[in-house]
């Protein structure tokens, strides 16, 4: 057997054992902190979409931030065991702390952190814009609408059904997306 498949059995082994989530499924070539258990200052490499090596920072105080080792921000020095957002990697980017110890982790696509919830949730892009009422894209259709703080949902709302399209330009509802002056929010057309 070559050394690379040899290499690359072992490799299987160990995430399997470890029930890792590590993946480079979806992601352009690069540097990514590790999602699994382990010291924060683990990393690895995609290329074309297949993880090609793990990596350590220079030491425990340092980590992942942004493709580069630099100084943790992230810590669970004093604090219970949960999640938190993280302040060294962009969403959709986490971390876990459990006894004192920290893990990264990820959402799936198309879900971010929010720091509000503790919990991975759809991406409302409008919250983007700034805090207060913003259509929502995530599964609510034209009907929905949120409101943002911080740069996430907050809340989440439907539309009743006697005016079931949220207008953004006048932040209510209306009975047809006709009645919207301005036109009807982003991909609500009806």
């Amino acid at each position: 057997m070559s050394k690379i498949f040899v290499a690359l059995v072992v490799l299987a082994i160990a995430v399997a054992v470890q029930g890792c989530k590590d993946s480079c499924l979806g992601k352009h070539d690069g540097h990514y902190p590790c999602i699994c258990s382990g010291p924060c200052h683990r990393y690895y490499k995609c290329h074309k979409h297949v993880i090609v090596k793990y990596h350590y920072c220079g030491d425990n105080t340092q980590c992942l931030i942004r493709g580069v080792c630099g100084s943790c921000q992230d810590s669970c020095h004093g604090k219970p065991n949960g999640d938190y957002p993280s302040l060294d990697n962009p969403r959709p980017f986490y971390y876990h702390c459990e006894n004192g110890f920290l893990s990264f982790r990820t959402c799936h696509p198309n879900e971010v952190f929010n720091a509000w919830t503790r919990k991975c949730e759809c991406y409302e892009v409008f919250c983007e814009k700034g805090d207060g009422l913003q259509p929502s894209v995530c599964g609510n259709g034209c009907g929905g609408y949120v409101m943002c703080e911080g740069g996430f949902a907050k809340i989440h709302r439907h539309c009743p059904r006697p005016r079931p399209y949220y207008c953004c330009h006048t932040h209510v509802c209306v009975s047809s997306s006709h009645h919207c002056h301005g036109g009807p929010c982003g991909r609500c057309g009806h």
